[in-house]
């Protein structure tokens, strides 16, 4: 995985990947302007997350390696890889490594499934929750319910 080369893929996640919440410079709180790039509400100083960093590191050196994104940001190779999962970054397309997808292990450029599996993955999820819908028994019927007024036994 050494030497892939990545591009930008301007698809956010999740990840936090050491967002900056205090500034540097005068300690004020950083606010996200957007794609990894935060800038602080009292001085105005710019700083990255680990995303912003790398994503501007490839833009200034296209076709660059995990690597070389590394050793010039300082982004663990670790957070690089789950920036290439969660589709944030994409390797290359003259790139001569890949990903694999995790069912069927065909080589892809970015995220955990190829195309088809991942079609096939959602498809499965949506059967799973028809099915779960379609579940009847005591206590699963939707039928409306009282209004919660009080009951009283005729003897």
């Amino acid at each position: 995985m050494k030497d892939k080369k990545i591009a930008v893929r301007g698809v956010l996640g999740d990840g936090d990947y050491n967002r900056p919440y205090k500034c540097n410079a005068c300690g004020g709180i950083m606010i996200f302007k957007g794609v990894g790039e935060y800038e602080c509400e009292d001085c105005r100083d710019i700083d990255f997350d680990d995303y912003g960093k790398a994503r501007s590191y490839i833009e200034r050196n296209p076709g660059s390696t995990q690597a070389q994104i590394t050793e010039g940001t300082g982004v663990s190779a670790k957070s690089i890889r789950q920036m290439l999962k969660e589709s944030r970054l994409e390797i290359a397309s003259d790139s001569r490594t890949f990903l694999k997808c995790d069912i069927c292990g065909i080589n892809i450029r970015h995220g955990s499934l190829c195309d088809k599996c991942e079609v096939a993955y959602h498809r499965n999820k949506e059967e799973q929750e028809r099915a779960a819908r379609a579940i009847s028994g005591y206590g699963m019927d939707t039928k409306p319910r009282e209004s919660g007024e009080m009951r009283y036994i005729n003897r």
